[in-house]
């Protein structure tokens, strides 16, 4: 299945900003060309869809539902498993927020990539930014509600609105490999955070056995919203190149977790 053609431009490294990339042909869809960064092995696609089309066209909500309906007619038997033993998702489930609150007390958390669901404890004060224009609207209002508000817009433009030093903790779940400039993100990030500032990060994991075992069905793999692909050793190069003290929270499954959870501190 093609997807509709959008506007795109062509991406360097996110991590390194190197132009010199090596192609992954297997790892390419529909169009979009998965490729490796020869200087800092960082893997992304190597052209990113406009913000408008982000933010209405290709919204995550409704890519989401067409990749689950492209899975399930690709392997109907892997599916119809996977869907019969979600309970498995629940044996060590994840809790984020709780993350988060192990090393944020109290104060002002902005949620990057918040959607329109507010689920941060009552002792943050709640901020957000949200690319998708329908689900910010609905985000804004909660969080007003609150004392915070949601943005609408791109990271980097939504960081700009809030002051040097303001947040206590930053909070990004599934987001980062949406981030078609993840190194300027968290490089803005790091001024927008209080000395001893804590981002909580939660992204596909590159690295773990089940990719290579799945290959090009690997469930970290949508086209085109997953723009970057981490690695353990990738990101925590990428947080200590920009001044983070980086430390990972899924140790003891960081082979076998689909998703890399792990801390970027500000000294």
């Amino acid at each position: 299945m093609q997807l509709k053609i959008v506007d795109r431009y062509k991406r360097d490294c996110p991590a390194c900003l190197s132009e010199d990339e090596r192609p992954l042909d297997r790892y390419s869809r529909d169009g979009w060309n998965m490729v490796q960064c020869a200087r800092c092995e960082q893997v992304y696609l190597n052209e990113a869809p406009v913000y408008e089309a982000l933010s209405e066209e290709l919204a995550w909500t409704k890519q989401f539902a067409k990749e689950a309906a492209r899975r399930k007619q690709k392997d109907p038997i892997v599916q119809w498993l996977d869907t019969k033993t979600r309970w498995r998702l629940h044996m060590f489930r994840e809790d984020e927020w709780g993350y988060i609150a192990e090393r944020v007390e109290a104060g002002r958390v902005l949620d990057v990539g918040c959607g329109s669901v507010n689920r941060i404890p009552e002792q943050f004060t709640p901020f957000g930014i949200e690319i998708e224009k329908e689900t910010a609207a609905i985000a804004n209002e909660k969080m007003q509600a609150r004392g915070g508000r949601a943005v609408h817009a791109p990271a980097l433009d939504g960081l700009e609105q809030f002051e040097d030093g303001f947040f206590n903790g930053i909070i990004m779940r599934s987001y980062l490999e949406h981030e078609a400039q993840p190194r300027a993100v968290l490089e803005a990030c790091y001024r927008k955070l209080a000395p001893g500032g804590v981002i909580y990060v939660k992204v596909p994991n590159f690295g773990t056995l089940n990719r290579a075992v799945r290959g090009a069905e690997w469930c970290g793999f949508r086209y085109p919203d997953h723009l970057n692909q981490f690695t353990i050793p990738g990101l925590k190069r990428l947080a200590e190149t920009l001044g983070y003290r980086f430390e990972l929270k899924n140790v003891l499954t960081r082979y076998t977790n689909d998703n890399l959870h792990s801390f970027l501190i500000r000294p």
